[in-house]
This record gives C-alpha cells, sequence and structure tokens, in this order.
C-alpha cells in the first residue's frame, strides 16, 4: 500500500506555488530528484505515470499524488491521452516521517497523551504540538472542491506582489492539507462510492454525447434518481453537472494546445451552442474562453 506522510505542527506546511498543465499524448511529468519541496500532482483529466524509487502510481482523475522532496521521482510513461492536471508545491517546516499503513493505523491504536485538562491546568499557556497525516496516493474524498482550490490559489498568484494576497493564501492551502487527510479516512469503497464512480466513467467515455439520465441508467443499470445521490455524495454535484464540468476541463485542453476557433472546440466537447458554451465556461472558470485561451496559452507543452 502506498505510504502514509505525518508531520508535526505547529509550524503549518507552507504553500509555495501552484499550477494547471496540460500534457499531450505521449507527454511526461518532468524528472526530478530532491527538489527540496514537496509536489502535490491532482489528475483532472487523462492519466500521468509518475513513479518515486521503487514505487509507480497511475494517477487518474480524482487522484492525489504527493511527491516527497528528499527523493527521486520520474515519468515511467507518456500520456496515453491527453492529461490535464494541477500541481502545487508545498513545505513542511518542522519534523515530518513517512509510516506504511499498518503502521500508521496501528500507532493511532494507543495512546500517549495523559488527560488532556490536567495539561492543561499545568501548562495554561503551553503551545501543543500534535500530528497530521496525509496520504501519499489517494482517490480525494471531495476532488470538485479540491480542484477549485487549487485554482483560486494559482488565480492569487497574479497578485503575489500583495501582502494579504500571501497570507490568504496560507490560509487557503489549509483547506488543501485538510482535504488530503479527510480522504485518508475515506479510502474504502462504499456501494454509493461505486455507483458514483462507474457512472463518471460512463460519462467520460461518453462526454460528447448529449446527456439522458435515463440513458445513463440503463447504462450502469441503476436507476437515475440513485445514481444522482450517489454523485452528489460522492462528487459534490449532480451527473449533469458533473457532465459539464468534464465538458470545461476537456475545452481547455483544446484551447490551450490547439488554435481551433472557440466555436469549433465547444462542438468538439459536446456543446450544440457556442453562446452556452461560453456562458458555462465563464461560470466555471471566472473569465470567457477566449480570455482563458490568451492568459494560460503560453504553459502548453
Amino acid at each position: 500500500m502506498p505510504p502514509i506522510i505525518e508531520f508535526t505542527a505547529p509550524p503549518l506546511p507552507h504553500y509555495i506555488v501552484s499550477g494547471l498543465s496540460a500534457l499531450p499524448v505521449g507527454g511526461k511529468h518532468p524528472s526530478r530528484k530532491n527538489i527540496g519541496a514537496f509536489d502535490l500532482l491532482v489528475a483532472v483529466r487523462g492519466c500521468l505515470y509518475v513513479g518515486e524509487e521503487e514505487r509507480e502510481y497511475e494517477i487518474t482523475e480524482g487522484h492525489a499524488l504527493i511527491l516527497r522532496p528528499d527523493s527521486y521521482h520520474y515519468a515511467y510513461e507518456g500520456c496515453r491521452e491527453e492529461s490535464l492536471h494541477h500541481w502545487l508545491h508545498f513545505q513542511i517546516l518542522g519534523d515530518w516521517r513517512v509510516l506504511d499503513e499498518e503502521e500508521y493505523w496501528s500507532s493511532r491504536g494507543r495512546s500517549h497523551e495523559s488527560d488532556p485538562q490536567d495539561y492543561l491546568s499545568l501548562h495554561p499557556f503551553a503551545t501543543t504540538a500534535y500530528t497530521l497525516a496525509l496520504p501519499q496516493f489517494t482517490r480525494l474524498a471531495q476532488q470538485q472542491k479540491m480542484a477549485e482550490i487549487i485554482s483560486e490559489l494559482t488565480e492569487m498568484n497574479r497578485h503575489i506582489h500583495l501582502p494579504s494576497v500571501r497570507l490568504k493564501q496560507q490560509a487557503l492551502f489549509q483547506e488543501v492539507i485538510l482535504l488530503l487527510s479527510a480522504s485518508l479516512e475515506s479510502d474504502r469503497p462504499t456501494p454509493q462510492s461505486l455507483c458514483a464512480e462507474r457512472a463518471a466513467s460512463y460519462l467520460r467515455e461518453h462526454y460528447r454525447e448529449p446527456f439522458s439520465a435515463k440513458k445513463l441508467g440503463k447504462a450502469i443499470n441503476f436507476h437515475p434518481v440513485y445514481i444522482a445521490r450517489c454523485m452528489q455524495k460522492m462528487f459534490g454535484c449532480s451527473p449533469s453537472v458533473y457532465l459539464l464540468r468534464l465538458r470545461i476541463d476537456q475545452s481547455k485542453l483544446l484551447l490551450l494546445q490547439t488554435d481551433l476557433p472557440v466555436e469549433r472546440v465547444a462542438e468538439e466537447v459536446g456543446f450544440n451552442q457556442a453562446a452556452y458554451f461560453t456562458a458555462s465556461f465563464s461560470r466555471f472558470e471566472g473569465m470567457s474562453p477566449r480570455k482563458y485561451r490568451q492568459r494560460f496559452a503560453y504553459n502548453k507543452s
């Protein structure tokens, strides 16, 4: 099983920088050694094939991998399809260690603390250290929320020269840490999560087609109402909204990696009307498709 990274706070993990990267077929995540910072990768679409030391990971949609600052990580295979992922560099300035899963859960079953009321009465002004654990590789419990937070952090980099923005980034980044920690507690699949994942998988394969709740239910053999309830719990949205976000994410790839007109991009990802595509893209991304291309096209690989 993937290792677990446990750290002592304070101090809290420190945000450095983040971004959104698109990789074409055959594209690879850069290979690096001892970069001095943790590198969080969150897949939006496609798959990254990344190894660290002797372990190899397939980072598919909704999964996250933390690459350690003291290790060699590398791409062991190029992308088999166009892929999109968030990346975020952060640092833990305090103590941290790597545990295997058995060791971690075993240590959680043992208590090393005395009565907290007794401690507070003896040390009323002391700073009490505590530990937090992050799964090195996990399926995110709230992948959409994670993507939204990292996107907001990346957008805030445009105003990084303002001290108030830097402080807001550090506060917002703690939500990333909490989401990663929460994923450790919810790694075991439930019937609801399995249903939601089957529905999501179907939508990923058929995102260009018109949406039909009835057709989706028939395809994966679940009632549409149950599917909607499971996806709301798993992804925080209905199947139709999940599909809309999927199309928007795919359109980002086309905007960054091709020179197709916006109208053609809309058609390629399943929108019947370019105006509806532009309105939907603007609502989710806070800017029009043309503005998005102008701002981020220089990052394309």
